[in-house]
C-alpha cells in the first residue's frame, strides 16, 4: 500500500479514536454556539419575566405555604424533592426576584444546551432557544414561587441526564437515574421530558442537523439503556415516595385528581371528544392561555412538522429502515407529549402541558433549518411570536398584580366592617365563613386564564380556609374558619341578608361571622 494511501487512512482514523476518548464528555454532543446564543436567551427571559421579578405579587396557593411545611405538603403531592430543596435552601417562596430569577436561569441553560445539542444550524438554534423558554405554558408554572425555582433546576437535571445517557459511561448513566428520579420528584410531569428528549435527538441525527457526523458510531440512539435509565429512574422516585409516605404516616393525594383513565372506560365516548378537543386547543393555539392570539405562536411549530412528514415520505437520503424508524419515533415524541392529556382525560390544567414545550420548540427549529429562500419571512413570523409571547406572560402577571391590589382593598373593607359587628375584646378566634365568590367586574386589560386574575375570595368557592391563610399573610389572625354546615339551622337567615356591599352583608349570625359576597348557590 502507498504511503498517501496510509496517511489518509491514519487521518481518517483520528477523528474515531478522539471521538471514543472523549465519548464519556458531557460537552461531546454539544455543538458550537450560535452567535450570541446565551446573551438572545438571557434578554429574551428578562423581558418575559422581568416583570414578574420585579413586582411580587402573591399567587393562588402560595398563602397556605409556609416554609416549614413546604416539605409535609410536597410530601404528600409526590414532590418530595422540592421539599427537599426547600430544606437545603433559604426559604425563597415568598421573595421578590430570587425564585423566578432561579427558575428563568434554570430555563435559559436548558434551552441553550438543548438548542446546541439538536441542531447545528444557527438559526435553528436561535428559533429553538427562543420558543423553548417564551413557551405560554411557562408562566403558569412560573407564578408559583414556591415551585418554580424547583422547576427550573429540574429543567438543567433533564438536559444533564440526557448528556449522560448518550455518553458511553457506567457511572454516567447511575448519576443519570439519581437525577432523573430526583427531577420527577421535583414535579412529576418531568419525567415525560427524558424519553422525549431521546426521539427528538434521534429524529435530529436521521434529518441530518445534529452538530456531527452521521457516520459518528455515538450517534446512534441508545433506545436500552435510555429505557433502563427511565425505568431505574421511575423506580427510584416511586421507592423514595413510598418510604417518606411510609415514614412520616401521610397519604399521597392531589395528583389522583389528575389520573382518569377510568373515564375511557365508563364514558368513552366524552372522554375520547374531550381529550382530543383539549388536545387540538393547547396545539392549535385556541385554548384561554393564549389570550386569543395562539394561532400565531403554532404556525413555526406546524411548518417544521409538516416538514419531517415531508421528509419520511419523499426524502432520499433516507433508507426505508430509517424513514420507518424516524417515523416512529416522531410518533412516539407526540405520543409522550400528549400523554398528559390522554391520562386526565381532557381534564388537566395548562401548567401540566410543559410536556409540549420541547416538541414545539424542536419543530420550529426545524423550520428555521430548511429556510433556504424563505429566511428573512421565517425570522419574520419568529419575531412576531415571541413577541406575541412576551405580551401575554406580562399580561399574566399584570393581571395578577391588579387582582392582588383589589383583594388587598376588599379586605381593608371588610375588616373594617367586621370590626363594627365583632365584640370589641373576643376570647378566642372568631369563626367565619363566606357565601359565593365575591363579585369581580370584568376589567379589560386584567384576563383571568386557569389561576391568573382570580381573587383570594373567588378561588375555591369562597373557601374559607384559603382566605384565612391569605388575611393571616395580611397580619390579620383574629378569624377561625369554618363550614356552612354549622349554619345549616340558620340557612334562611343567611338566605336573607343582603349581598356585599351592602349594609347587613356582614353579619354576626348564631355566633358566626358570616361575609356575604354573593347570593348563597342553590342546593
Amino acid at each position: 500500500m502507498s504511503a498517501p494511501a496510509t496517511l489518509q487512512r491514519e487521518m481518517q482514523g483520528s477523528p474515531r479514536s478522539s471521538a471514543r476518548l472523549t465519548s464519556s464528555g458531557l460537552t461531546s454532543f454539544i455543538g458550537p454556539s450560535a452567535p450570541h446564543l446565551a446573551i438572545f436567551t438571557a434578554f429574551l427571559l428578562l423581558l418575559l419575566y422581568g416583570y414578574e421579578i420585579f413586582n411580587f405579587s402573591l399567587s393562588i396557593d402560595e398563602e397556605v405555604f409556609t416554609h416549614q411545611g413546604t416539605l409535609w405538603a410536597s410530601i404528600g403531592q409526590g414532590r418530595w424533592g422540592i421539599g427537599i430543596l426547600s430544606r437545603l435552601f433559604p426559604p425563597m417562596g415568598y421573595l421578590p426576584m430570587l425564585s423566578t430569577a432561579l427558575f428563568c436561569a434554570g430555563l435559559g441553560v436548558s434551552g441553550c444546551i438543548l438548542a446546541r445539542v439538536l441542531f447545528r444550524s444557527h438559526s435553528a438554534q436561535w428559533a429553538f432557544a427562543g420558543f423553548f423558554v417564551s413557551s405560554p405554558l411557562w408562566p403558569h408554572l412560573a407564578e408559583f414561587n414556591v415551585l418554580s425555582w424547583g422547576v427550573g433546576l429540574g429543567c438543567v437535571m433533564l438536559v444533564l441526564c440526557l448528556l449522560l445517557t448518550l455518553a458511553e459511561h457506567r457511572l454516567g448513566h447511575i448519576l443519570a437515574v439519581g437525577l432523573l428520579a430526583f427531577a420527577i420528584g421535583i414535579y412529576q410531569n418531568l419525567f415525560v421530558w427524558f424519553p422525549l428528549f431521546l426521539c427528538i435527538r434521534y429524529l435530529s441525527v436521521q434529518l441530518g442537523l445534529a452538530p456531527a457526523a452521521p457516520t459518528d458510531q455515538h450517534w446512534r440512539l441508545p433506545w436500552l439503556r435510555g429505557g433502563v435509565i427511565a425505568l431505574g429512574g421511575m423506580l427510584g422516585y416511586s421507592a423514595t415516595e413510598s418510604l417518606l409516605l411510609k415514614m412520616f404516616a401521610m397519604r399521597l393525594a392531589y395528583v389522583q385528581d389528575f389520573i382518569r383513565l377510568s373515564e375511557f372506560k365508563m364514558s368513552p365516548a366524552l372522554a375520547i371528544s374531550h381529550t382530543l378537543h383539549r388536545s387540538w386547543d393547547l396545539i392549535g393555539g385556541g385554548d384561554p392561555i393564549y389570550l386569543g392570539y395562539g394561532r400565531a405562536l403554532t404556525l413555526l411549530p406546524l411548518l417544521g412538522f409538516l416538514i419531517v412528514i415531508g421528509h419520511l415520505l419523499w426524502g432520499g437520503s433516507l433508507t426505508k429502515s430509517q424513514r420507518l424508524m424516524a417515523g416512529a419515533s416522531l410518533g412516539a415524541a407526540l405520543a409522550f407529549a400528549l400523554s398528559p392529556i390522554v391520562v386526565a382525560a381532557g381534564g388537566i390544567p395548562a401548567r401540566v402541558f410543559i410536556t409540549w414545550v420541547p416538541l414545539s420548540a424542536f419543530l420550529a427549529g426545524i423550520t428555521l433549518s430548511y429556510k433556504s429562500l424563505f429566511e428573512k419571512p421565517l425570522l419574520g413570523l419568529m419575531a412576531v411570536a415571541l413577541f406575541i409571547s412576551i405580551w401575554v406572560s406580562v399580561s399574566l402577571f399584570y393581571s395578577d398584580h391588579v387582582a392582588r391590589q383589589r383583594d388587598e382593598i376588599l379586605t381593608a373593607r371588610i375588616i373594617a366592617r367586621v370590626d363594627q359587628v365583632a365584640p370589641v375584646s373576643p376570647p378566642h378566634r372568631i369563626p367565619f365563613v363566606v357565601v359565593a365568590p365575591a363579585p369581580a367586574s370584568q376589567i379589560e386589560q386584567v384576563h383571568k386564564v386557569e389561576v391568573f386574575g382570580t381573587s383570594f375570595f373567588e378561588h375555591g368557592n369562597g373557601d374559607p380556609y384559603r382566605i384565612a391563610a391569605y388575611l393571616r399573610v395580611l397580619g390579620i389572625d383574629t378569624l377561625e374558619p369554618t363550614t356552612m354546615a354549622a349554619l345549616a339551622e340558620q340557612h334562611a337567615i343567611v338566605e336573607d341578608m343582603p349581598v356585599w356591599p351592602a349594609p347587613g352583608s356582614v353579619a354576626i349570625v348564631n355566633g358566626i361571622l358570616v361575609i356575604k359576597l354573593g347570593p348563597l348557590p342553590k342546593s
